[in-house]
């Protein structure tokens, strides 16, 4: 069976732009100075680069991320290119867990040294507050595995890297199957962000403006999660979308795990792999 990833890829960056998620950027709920229609350029370009399968991994992630940050002017999807990449590489989709496996732990560190070096190119909020062990401010002797392992303890992306995408397999993938069961696709994608949203801080309020401010976000979303009623829940989101707004906070990361959540979804629909 055939399947068009780029497509499959490019439908989830458009569906995920059309609902509100507390904070992030929407169609009709915009972020001041950002615009819809560049996340829509980003996903077709990144999608371009990602589906050559002339292209390495470390070379695809490099290509797509540096060409998308060129015309773009800013950052506009990092993340989805990172966690989404390794998924174009799966060949054998019927044993996709595995197989993601097996190209994760096959990334060579001339690959590695081309992913980090997108990241410091693109340079996304927050990276330049860190200067401990494997930052990517310094230079640095340490392999891209063990960067990756040290950078899972705060960045959940880093974290898909040294653990399988262990976060989506066992919380996104599960949760959105269960929710699809009654929900549309629309109505599932808000709540699988601010399932993401409550189980850990967002990686990109991490960086940008430490633990404090992200646990405060992290139990905002924890909060709403818990009521029962879709009437309220509904409100509830819209209100905590108006406050992260005001104050200019983005759970970037959570966003781009739902992506990367939907993008499996959809292949898992078609191959029926098991997780």
């Amino acid at each position: 069976m055939k399947i068009c990833l780029k497509s499959i890829y490019n439908q989830c960056c458009f569906e995920e732009l059309r609902v509100i998620k507390p904070g992030n950027h929407s169609i009709n709920s915009k972020i001041l100075g950002m615009d819809h229609k560049k996340f829509e350029l980003g996903a077709k370009i990144s999608s371009e680069i990602l589906s050559n399968k002339n292209l390495s991994l470390g070379e695809s992630i490099y290509k797509s991320a540096t060409q998308c940050f060129k015309i773009l002017r800013s950052n506009y999807n990092l993340g989805i290119i990172l966690l989404c990449a390794p998924i174009f590489k799966v060949e054998n989709m019927t044993n996709f867990k595995n197989e993601l496996n097996r190209i994760i732990s096959g990334i060579s560190e001339n690959q590695g040294k081309l992913i980090l070096k997108s990241i410091k190119e693109v340079s996304p909020a927050g990276i330049k507050n860190y200067a401990g062990d494997g930052s990517l401010n310094s230079e640095s002797n340490l392999s891209f595995k063990k960067i990756m392992k040290i950078g899972a303890k705060w960045d959940r992306i880093s974290r898909c890297y040294d653990n399988n995408y262990t976060e989506v397999f066992s919380k996104g993938l599960p949760y959105l199957g269960y929710l699809r069961k009654k929900l549309s696709v629309s109505e599932s994608i808000p709540l699988v962000f601010l399932n993401y949203l409550s189980f850990d801080y967002d990686s990109h309020l991490l960086r940008k403006f430490g633990v404090e401010k992200a646990s405060k976000i992290k139990e905002k979303a924890s909060l709403i999660r818990k009521i029962r009623n879709r009437k309220k829940m509904a409100y509830s989101i819209d209100k905590l979308d108006c406050y992260l707004k005001f104050f200019n906070l983005n759970p970037g990361t959570c966003a781009d795990l739902t992506v990367t959540t939907l993008l499996m979804s959809k292949i898992r629909d078609i191959f029926k792999f098991q997780i």
